[in-house]
């Protein structure tokens, strides 16, 4: 018999017995109201095929980024575009962060390639580190930064990035930046690579409604980038139709809801700073500074198995390159949901 696929990320409800999920890092809001309304008059349209680009959430898109519609490229989530990107670029040789998201490394390895990895120590809280720019070399192809990253949390300097982009039009090097979670932040502009895109025709840029609009079964992400090959090269990687007619007008009506964006940063804000003092305050070993919407700490390796049996999840790091059984990342969720996940916690023992 086959051996299933080990599955490497969080969510799973499927397998699992779950009340509460902390282990994805999705708006605890949830889909806006009139996404939902949406996406299900998206349903009731779908004995039609859905526009193969996607024009009219592409304008949307680009008046919510501030950028051109013909830089904006659709994917059934991020995951797709940088599974595309990587075989658009077919990469021999990949420098991303570690810990970080597994599917850079993934996609790479999809397409025959290598991935290097700069090392981030416990010791400077995960922070990137100056010495990435000597690792970018000449046969270095692409380079992925997750900012913030997951599971850590941190930031990579605004300064440095500029830095790696420049390293990277000095080298020839594509440099994807993966800002899904950049937008939980309020000052989220001021440190945005989109705005850099014109001075780097290397450079791209990941987003997604996953996580700030609360919809990962709808599956939708974009790339930007100025770089008109590149993106032409990718969607010749994608399937067509590759973004459905519900995900379509869900995306829409979401960047039409500017109260939902502004309520979302609030709620953030306040959570995470309620949790990291719970967290501190005897309950994890150790908890790591955090600018994104979910926390990353150390305690006891038995503890998502024993919450899992309250009906709380929880995403254990433990497969997560330089991290150990001992790793948990919990995302940022409401007041009572939050309580709750305390309150159990502190059961516990």
């Amino acid at each position: 018999m086959q051996e299933k696929e080990k599955y490497l990320h969080g969510g799973d409800v499927y397998h699992n017995s779950v009340a509460l999920d902390f282990s994805v890092n999705s708006n605890p809001l949830g889909m806006p109201r009139r996404s939902i309304g949406e996406a299900v008059r998206g349903i009731k349209l779908s004995g039609q095929y859905p526009d193969y680009r996607g024009e009219k959430l592409c304008s949307e898109i680009a008046l919510w980024e501030n950028v051109h519609p013909e830089n904006v490229l659709l994917g059934n989530g991020s995951a797709e575009l940088i599974f595309a990107l990587c075989f658009a670029v077919k990469p021999k040789k990949c420098l991303t962060l570690a810990p970080t998201f597994q599917e850079y490394a993934r996609a790479v390895q999809a397409v025959g390639g290598q991935t290097e990895f700069v090392n981030l120590t416990e010791r400077d809280c995960f922070r990137t580190p100056d010495s990435i720019l000597a690792a970018i070399e000449e046969d270095t192809d692409i380079v992925f930064i997750c900012n913030p990253n997951n599971p850590t949390g941190q930031m990579t300097e605004q300064s440095l990035l500029f830095r790696i982009a420049a390293k990277c039009e000095a080298t020839g090097t594509w440099l994807c930046v993966d800002e899904c979670f950049l937008p939980f932040l309020p000052d989220e502009k001021d440190y945005s690579m989109k705005r850099m895109m014109g001075r780097f025709s290397r450079l791209i840029v990941l987003r997604a409604f996953t996580k700030l609009f609360g919809m990962p079964g709808l599956r939708l992400g974009y790339m930007l980038s100025s770089n008109s090959t590149i993106l032409s090269a990718v969607r010749g990687c994608v399937q067509p139709w590759n973004t459905s007619l519900p995900a379509q007008l869900a995306g829409v009506a979401a960047l039409q809801d500017k109260e939902f964006l502004e309520k979302t940063r609030l709620l953030i804000a306040r959570e995470r700073t309620y949790l990291c003092d719970a967290l501190r305050d005897g309950l994890a070993d150790k908890v790591y500074p955090t600018y994104a919407n979910y926390i990353l700490f150390q305690a006891q390796p038995d503890l998502a198995a024993r919450l899992l049996e309250k009906g709380i999840m929880i995403r254990s790091c433990a497969n997560f390159r330089n991290l150990s059984n001992r790793y948990f990342r919990i995302a940022v969720r409401t007041r009572k949901d939050n309580r709750r996940l305390v309150e159990t916690w502190q059961s516990l023992s």
